[in-house]
């Protein structure tokens, strides 16, 4: 068993464990030293909050507690049993942290003393940390900067000047209180029911009992979203609190980034199967969650599945689309969509790699939001369910977006561009999960969701988490259809979550949350108990049972970085638990809210949000923003009170130092006789001071550090190790005081980001300079890209948003009356791209450094966007790269001088891509096709018209298409005769269709050849010959259509045949209608002669149909004609040698062949019949011993080899 013990903590007692009011305002820092910022801007203010002291401890929740604990009291206040896991409602209320002297330093404490802000956690120091006091949320930069240059005027605010700040700030149509924003409307007529006049206070706990407001924090210190909804649902009449709201972003300072408009304009579901748009009508009350991706990608979630995307700036990265659909008849009723709309949610979760959504019907969803940089062979691989939500393709619209807009989906078709084999900037992966089905089949419902990402799930895939109402955990797996038992996996953790160990029935499981490594998973039961559970279920780390203090589900949970869990209660504060049962309170008390309200109460009411972060906790009060975090292990070595750590004694040492102590020498003088102490203490003191907010407190520790590098260069062994070299400890410094002066330069109010050490490491610089960009911080972006020279790409990258945060502001200047000219604008432009010092006036352009692709291109597309067309072309002309060129040329609208950069770099993808963005370009309506190949053809230049006629030419007609498109084009471009000759083998190639006879084919087929000779005719002599052979075509047809009728028999002219089968079919018939024989030569006669077929010709043609049809008799009667036959003999014998008569019928046409010439022919027809006596004597009556040879070679008889060989 764990030892039972008490500890005691450094506190100042207090009677009310809720009265803040000794809580001291917040200490202003001078001004910054910082070089990425401007001159006004002032360091954050910061407050250390916090009671109690101890030192460092596991990094880990699970851990060896220390049986030691260095600790110096000066009052005592017990704490519950260590292994209890269990609190008292009276200790829980009364607990408070101690006093409120605790949550902050007391005008008498010193810097010295900073262990004195720390509550202990078991054996782990937590402190609370102020990084925003007196936040009006939502405000502008310039309102900021004003309110800030007055109260400096007037050296401070009464509540009532704070009150009117505070409706100064509100917009016209909404009043603010705190992070909530009420119609205006709505807040008059609470008002007036209620009586309650000025009475802000009275007023806003009235609002909250029938609204919520919604807030979510970007990880690793990003923006605060928050929108304010009716609990109705739905919204309009029956609430009465309107059918529009506004979601705001706002950095941890308040100060407002964007603002969408809930709901937006011209919402609007695209159905790629009708090529139709169904517009949505939705209202405050259906937004259900809305949380940020790791990406900073805002999701906003809807009661019926809709997901909204965007990104900082408010602007849609995605079209909307549903994350669950409805099964048929189930769809979310009063929504527009009919057949396509959404099932109703349960619950919706976003976490960092997207959002999951648990539907009414107990089926589930996940929705993975991925971007260019994902590998595209991860989306390959996802569930052959799954179904890809890919950015619109805007239409061509005369107003101009705001910067970063690249498109608008919410007004556009959900196409994406073809052929493109590179994935877009942003696009999602929704994967249905049908866990509905093995509910069903368990017998259970499902409570609560959580997603394991997929950095920490053994598949590499996101894996959901489903509490189910029998006490259990059900995982799902992304891949269903290719999973045993569909993916599902009941872990059975009855008898391990919500107490049942220790004889508490099983409870279901009412909320989940993992651990930021993904280790554990905090779980929250329906009897108030806490249970920590490693991943995969096979350890249980923690249970506490939390039914004293509230038998309520918490409002939210998390993590506290990866060594406590921390749950908030509405008016209860926040609890944190930690290791082996140990818990924390802390009060969400805000004094400047009170203040501001005119109420003197405690303020249990007060607002309070948490955003689990890596390292910390995020508490986002109605005016201020804290963190909670575990004291990092450098700095509670080097704070702690009679701390000997080498890195303490040098802080001292360098305290000593800077109050002119005698003591400092030699204090330092003592940490060297130790061979490797210097070493760790100046590592001691650059670990501590990175993890510090205080700037105050950084340069202290940073002072130690240098004053030890000092003592450090004056050893010779130390300076022998690195001769000319740095040593490790001055990079370290180095680094560190880099690192610092971009992290202070983060924090600042105008910035607004609340980043730590920890998390700065884990977005890396690149990150953090991509995240200033999408949150509107170009400028910072590239002073830092800069000062930490992170490359020439990331440079490049950051000086261009900066040129196109600059080109943008230019609208504003231009409506001011500002004279800069388009081409001072592109001038300055270029010179922010290419880094120039902005005291030259002239460009440098020859030995300047080349830059990346795509960086005058982008600034182009800013330029174009607000509204600088002049600007946008002269910057184009800049971009060296064809593929970034095309792209905003195509963006700007200009397709045509697209092409052309396109023909030049030979590229066939890019010269396609051209024309499918024209098209996509014009306005769907009639003449859309028309506009296109005219705009094509005489726009564009040859290279893309020979490209476009080629491809319509081959791949116009597939799949049952017709040719108009192809004909179009070559009639356009004045080609008639290929024109004609495509149009006439349409024609020819119709066929019938199951719905359609012979006879409509046959007059499709002469409307089509009519047609063809029309084209012809506009082709003039050119085309006369193509004209006549289509015109004789069109008479043939009626011809056979005459003869068909005449005959009754589809035989004696059947369709689709040409002249000479024509001809052919005629004389067969004759065969099957022998009274008709001599009419049928007549009628075959008059044909030929009409279309003038040759003499020749028409004896073949005769010859063949007779034999073939065996009419041997007019066969014979035909010879009979001529004497002579314009064909000769021969074509008759052959005739009735291929027909198998006999002899006498061959002998009667070759007996015919006298004359001399005639010799070579008489003998190729008796071999060929086969009569080799008679094929010897013509032979030998010709005098060729060739002959005569070949006859013995192929006869087989012995009499005629033995003749053969006589002659021979």
């Amino acid at each position: 068993e764990r030892r039972q013990r008490t500890k005691t903590k450094c506190v100042i007692m207090s009677t009310n464990p809720f009265d803040d009011d000794d809580l001291p305002p917040p200490r202003h820092i001078g001004r910054s030293t910082n070089p990425f910022g401007d001159e006004d801007d002032i360091t954050p203010p910061l407050h250390h909050i916090g009671s109690g002291g101890g030192g460092g401890g596991p990094s880990a929740i699970i851990g060896e507690r220390s049986s030691n604990y260095n600790d110096t009291p000066t009052s005592t206040v017990p704490s519950p049993p260590l292994n209890s896991g269990s609190m008292s409602q009276s200790a829980f209320l009364n607990s408070g942290g101690g006093d409120a002297s605790m949550f902050g330093p007391s005008s008498s404490s010193s810097m010295d003393n900073n262990e004195s802000s720390w509550q202990d956690l078991g054996d782990l120091p937590y402190r609370r940390v102020r990084l925003y006091s007196d936040v009006h949320w939502g405000q502008t930069k310039k309102k900021r900067q004003h309110m800030k240059n007055s109260s400096q005027k007037s050296g401070g605010a009464t509540a009532q000047s704070n009150q009117e700040q505070h409706d100064s700030s509100s917009s016209s149509t909404e009043e603010q209180f705190g992070l909530s924003w009420y119609p205006k409307s709505y807040v008059e007529t609470v008002r007036a029911q209620q009586n309650l006049g000025d009475d802000r206070t009275a007023l806003s706990r009235l609002l909250s009992t029938t609204t919520t407001t919604l807030v979510a924090g970007c990880p690793n210190g990003g923006p605060i979203a928050a929108v304010t909804v009716p609990l109705s649902g739905g919204g309009g009449a029956e609430s009465g609190f309107g059918m529009r709201s506004t979601v705001r972003i706002m950095n941890n300072a308040g100060v407002l980034l964007s603002s969408i408009p809930f709901p937006p304009r011209d919402l609007a579901l695209y159905v790629p199967s009708s090529d139709s748009r169904i517009p949505l009508h939705v209202a405050p009350g259906d937004i259900l969650a809305i949380g940020f991706t790791s990406r900073c990608v805002l999701a906003i979630v809807l009661r019926d599945s809709l997901a909204l995307c965007y990104d900082l700036l408010g602007n849609p990265v995605l079209p909307p689309f549903y994350a669950l659909s409805h099964a048929k008849g189930h769809a979310s009723p009063n929504r527009g969509a009919g057949n396509h709309g959404g099932m109703d949610l349960m619950e919706a979760r976003i976490f960092e790699g997207g959002l999951a959504v648990l539907g009414a019907d107990m089926n589930a969803a996940v929705v993975e939001l991925l971007d260019e940089f994902d590998d595209p062979s991860y989306a390959d691989g996802a569930d052959v369910s799954s179904r890809r939500i890919v950015p619109s393709i805007p239409p061509r619209t005369t107003d101009h977006p705001p910067l970063a807009s690249m498109d608008d989906p919410s007004t556009s078709k959900a196409a994406p561009s073809p052929f493109s084999l590179a994935p877009p900037p942003h696009y999602a992966i929704v994967t249905p999960l049908p866990t509905g089905m093995f509910a069903r089949s368990k017998r259970f419902a499902y409570r609560c969701i959580a997603v394991l990402p997929r950095q920490y799930a053994p598949s590499r895939r996101p894996e959901l988490f489903l509490s189910t109402s029998d006490g259990s955990v059900v995982v799902s797996e992304m891949n269903p259809s290719t999973s045993p038992d569909d993916g599902f996996t009941d872990v059975d953790c009855r008898s391990r979550i919500g107490g049942s160990a220790n004889g508490l029935p099983p409870s279901p499981v009412v909320s989940m949350a993992f651990a930021p490594n993904g280790r554990f998973l905090a779980c929250f039961t329906a009897s108030s108990v806490l249970t920590v559970v490693s991943a995969n279920f096979e350890s249980k780390v923690l249970e506490f049972d939390a039914r004293s203090g509230s038998t309520s589900s918490p409002r939210s949970m998390g993590w506290c970085g990866e060594d406590s869990v921390v749950l908030h209660w509405k008016n209860l504060g926040v609890l944190m638990v930690g290791p082996y049962g140990d818990w924390l309170r802390f009060p969400c008390d805000d004094v400047a809210a009170v203040a501001a309200s005119g109420a003197g109460g405690s303020g249990n009411g007060s607002e309070a949000y948490l955003v689990p972060e890596i390292d910390c906790c995020r508490v986002v009060g109605s005016s201020s923003v804290e963190i909670l975090q575990r004291v990092p292990p450098g700095t509670a070595d080097l704070l702690r009170i009679g701390s000997i750590a080498p890195g303490a004694l040098l802080l001292d040492a360098s305290d000593a130092f800077d109050s002119g102590s005698s003591n400092a020498d030699e204090a330092a003088r003592s940490i060297t006789r130790r061979e490797g102490l210097l070493e760790e203490a100046i590592l001691g003191c650059v670990e501590a001071a990175v993890g510090e907010f205080d700037v105050t407190v950084q340069k202290r520790m940073l002072r130690a550090a240098s004053y030890g590098l000092h003592f450090a260069c004056k050893d010779e062994s130390y300076r022998s190790e690195s001769p000319g070299r740095p040593s490790p400890e001055a990079v370290a410094f180095v680094d560190v005081s880099r690192k610092l002066r971009v992290l202070n330069a983060l924090r600042r109010p105008s910035t607004g980001f609340a980043m730590t050490s920890l998390q700065y490491d884990s977005v890396m610089p690149q990150g953090v300079v991509a995240r200033l960009v999408a949150a509107g911080r170009a400028s910072l972006a590239a002073s830092i890209s800069e000062y930490l020279k992170l490359g020439r790409r990331v440079s490049d990258y950051a000086r261009a948003m900066k040129a196109a945060a600059f080109v943008s502001s230019t609208t504003s200047s231009l409506q001011q009356g500002s004279s800069m000219t388009d081409s001072q604008i592109a001038e300055q432009a270029i010179r922010i791209i290419r880094g120039e010092e902005k005291g030259s006036t002239k460009l440098q352009v020859k030995g300047a450094m080349p830059l990346s692709s795509g960086m005058y291109a982008s600034v182009a597309l800013a330029a174009h966007r607000a509204g600088r067309k002049g600007v946008a072309d002269l910057l184009i002309m800049l971009e060296q790269s064809p593929t970034d060129k095309v792209h905003a040329l195509l963006a700007i609208g200009s397709y045509a001088d697209a092409a052309a950069v396109a023909c030049r770099a030979r590229d066939p993808d890019l010269i396609h891509m051209t024309m499918f963005a024209y098209e996509q370009g014009l306005s769907n309506n009639e003449e859309r096709k028309s506009l296109y190949f005219s705009g094509i053809i005489n726009k564009f230049p040859i290279e893309a018209v020979n490209m476009f006629t080629t491809f319509y030419s081959r791949f116009g007609g597939l799949h049952g298409g017709d040719d108009k498109s192809s004909i179009n084009i070559l009639l356009r471009r004045q080609k008639h005769a290929d024109a004609g000759l495509k149009m006439a083998k349409k024609a020819l190639t119709l066929r019938s269709t199951p719905t359609s006879g012979e006879n409509d084919r046959g007059k499709e087929k002469v409307a089509a050849l009519q047609e063809a000779s029309t084209i012809f005719d506009l082709g003039g002599k050119d085309c006369a010959f193509q004209k006549t052979c289509t015109d004789e075509q069109i008479a043939l047809i009626a011809d056979q259509e005459q003869l068909r009728r005449s005959y009754g028999s589809m035989e004696v002219a059947p369709p689709s045949s040409s002249l000479t089968s024509t001809i052919m079919s005629i004389l067969k018939y004759g065969a099957a209608d022998p009274r008709s024989a001599h009419r049928l030569q007549a009628d075959a006669d008059r044909i030929a002669k009409k279309y003038k077929v040759p003499e020749k010709r028409q004896w073949h043609v005769k010859v063949r149909a007779l034999s073939e049809s065996g009419q041997w008799a007019q066969l014979r009667n035909l010879l009979d004609t001529r004497a002579k036959p314009p064909i000769g003999i021969k074509p008759f014998a052959l005739a009735a040698i291929k027909g198998r008569q006999g002899q006498v019928e061959i002998m009667h046409y070759i007996s015919r062949m006298t004359d001399k010439s005639d010799g070579e022919d008489r003998y190729d027809l008796f071999c060929e019949a086969g009569m080799w006596k008679k094929a010897l004597e013509e032979s030998v009556r010709l005098g060729d011993g060739r002959k005569v040879a070949n006859v013995r070679s192929m006869c087989n008889s012995p009499d005629i080899q033995r003749l053969c060989d006589k002659y021979l």
